[in-house]
């Protein structure tokens, strides 16, 4: 038996943190090296974000396009420095318990 943390850490945020890459680099124009930076990750693991060899879109608690506006979302605060590296997983921890409990995975008044 899975807990939702636990199906959230293997598929969501890898699939959100592949489409937050993704973001700043096409939408606004960031470097795979400062994105990795600003994510915490390395260079390689953007490189597979972006060829789909990590975090995709299959098998997840969300439609893809609620996980793509949550992406937007994060990568807009991100590229106006409205969210630094470190602030960055409170913000995917909010993502995350927002989803949750819209998903009924998450009691009413639980963080």
């Amino acid at each position: 038996m899975s807990v939702p943390c636990e199906v959230i850490a293997r598929r969501f945020l890898p699939a959100l943190r592949a489409l937050v890459a993704r973001e700043l680099i096409e939408r606004h124009g960031l470097a795979q090296s400062k994105v990795a930076s600003l994510l915490g990750v390395t260079q390689a693991s953007i490189s597979h974000y972006l060829s789909a060899k990590r975090g995709k879109l299959r098998g997840l608690i969300c439609k893809p396009e609620e996980l793509k506006s949550m992406a937007r979302e994060i990568a807009d605060k991100i590229a106006s420095g409205s969210v630094g590296p470190e602030e960055l997983p409170k913000l995917f921890c909010e993502m995350c318990t927002r989803l949750k409990r819209e998903k009924g995975l998450l009691p009413p008044g639980r963080t």
